[in-house]
């Protein structure tokens, strides 16, 4: 197939929902001779977090001389971006080659596979023919149950626990934490982000029961922030004066996490250089998380799509001195259950006006319908415009001289962020 072909066929699968559950990909996996069980690889889980985390730590793998792959998702603008190896994404030949022989073996198979499942045997594949040295592997949803459990990781890492898709996951933390936890294997070593309670001991209850060493920020490692960067106290090592090249002051624990994992890999024989440790927080990227341009205002770039992460956004912004902005918000709400109405109105008070858009893609796009509903009644002091159109929307919000900030999906964040990259 070519590249557009491929893609289409793929993108048929979107809306057949999310069905957790192992099987379908172990069919699949096994009859294209078992891919994932031809690299070690660090799995990551959790609310918030775990993309920037995998990011990090891609970044110190690669400039430690391993080839490295890296999975993650969703993407922003190419599906391409889901699949890389030291910070090269695939190429769309290359992926549409990969895909028709998925789509071969699905229809041999008759195998009803969802969009995830697909592109996670793609990550598998691609990796394992190109030979990568580790893979950094990121779930897509919860964990137990998600396709990427499948992998054969060296070190799990839960970056946190928060309520988001409690449709699926369970509607407390402690049920969230026993889906996150689904990822733990006998005797492999887990470090996990700051916990709250009832998700702590869900994790060392099931850390226990595997028999994995479990590591926790703020127990077993540390990190703080210093006038020269980052100080971070490890498991066995101390750096300090480090510097990333992510902003926000939430990518802190997200640093602290990769480092005791890639602590954890030194391990088992994976090099450990300060000098490039140092060189590789300078190189990562993990664009469309607190990510700012320079044009006009300027405009930042956060797809906080939780309650958490929106907390997250509103401590970088304050440390940042950005007390006004004009807000440009969209949301999904794929299991009916995500708190979009209330996030808009923690937003509000820095707002100086807003303009709601419908994010692209299949996500159960919050409509500008179901916005006019949930917003009647309400008297909101800061103007409120419905924009069916997300490039005039930022057009207009750059206008009012206000930096402009898009959050509440990563697929608004993502058509934005397209539109931006054609404007500079």
């Amino acid at each position: 197939m070519r590249f557009e072909e491929a893609i289409a066929w793929l993108n048929g699968y979107q809306f057949h929902g999310i069905k957790p559950g192992l099987e379908r990909i172990s069919i699949l996996l096994s009859a294209l001779g078992h891919p994932e069980r031809s690299f070690p690889c660090v799995h990551i889980a959790g609310t918030n977090g775990k993309g920037s985390t995998a990011a990090i730590l891609a970044s110190l793998l690669s400039n430690h001389g391993l080839r490295t792959g890296l999975y993650t998702s969703p993407h922003l603008i190419s599906v391409c971006e889901r699949f890389s190896i030291d910070g090269k994404n695939i190429a769309p030949e290359r992926l549409a080659e990969i895909l028709g022989r998925i789509k071969r073996q699905i229809e041999i198979l008759s195998l009803p596979a969802t969009y995830f499942e697909i592109t996670t045997t793609a990550a598998f594949l691609y990796f394992a023919e190109e030979g990568v040295d580790i893979g950094v592997i990121e779930c897509g949803l919860g964990g137990r149950l998600d396709a990427t459990n499948v992998c054969q990781p060296v070190v799990c890492v839960i970056t946190n626990v928060a309520k988001d898709h409690t449709k699926y996951l369970g509607r407390t933390l402690k049920e969230i934490a026993y889906e996150k936890a689904g990822i733990l294997k006998p005797e492999v070593p887990v470090v996990t982000g700051r916990l709250r309670r009832p998700a702590q001991e869900v994790v060392l209850e099931k850390a226990q029961e595997t028999r994995s060493p479990l590591y926790l920020l703020g127990r077993d490692f540390k990190i703080a922030r210093t006038k020269a960067g980052f100080s971070y106290h490890g498991l066995k090592t101390r750096l300090r004066g480090l510097n990333l090249s992510l902003d926000g002051e939430f990518q802190k624990e997200n640093l602290a996490v990769a480092l005791a994992a890639f602590e954890l890999l030194h391990e088992r024989d994976f090099p450990f250089e300060e000098p490039l440790i140092r060189k590789a927080l300078l190189e990562v990227s993990w664009p469309g998380r607190f990510e700012f341009w320079a044009v006009g205002p300027g405009i930042i770039l956060d797809g906080a799509h939780n309650e958490d992460g929106l907390r997250a956004l509103l401590s970088a912004l304050r440390q940042r001195g950005l007390s006004v902005y004009t807000l440009i918000f969209g949301a999904t709400n794929e299991g009916g259950d995500k708190p979009y109405l209330r996030m808009l109105k923690k937003l509000l008070p820095g707002a100086k006006k807003v303009f709601l858009c419908e994010p692209p893609g299949p996500r159960n796009p919050v409509t500008l319908k179901e916005w006019a509903v949930d917003l009647r009644g309400e008297d909101f002091k800061t103007p409120i415009e419905f924009s069916e159109n997300p490039e005039k929307a930022l057009k207009e919000a750059l206008e009012t001289g206000y930096t402009v900030l898009v959050t509440g999906s990563l697929y608004l964040v993502g058509a934005l962020r397209s539109i931006l990259t054609k404007l500079t």
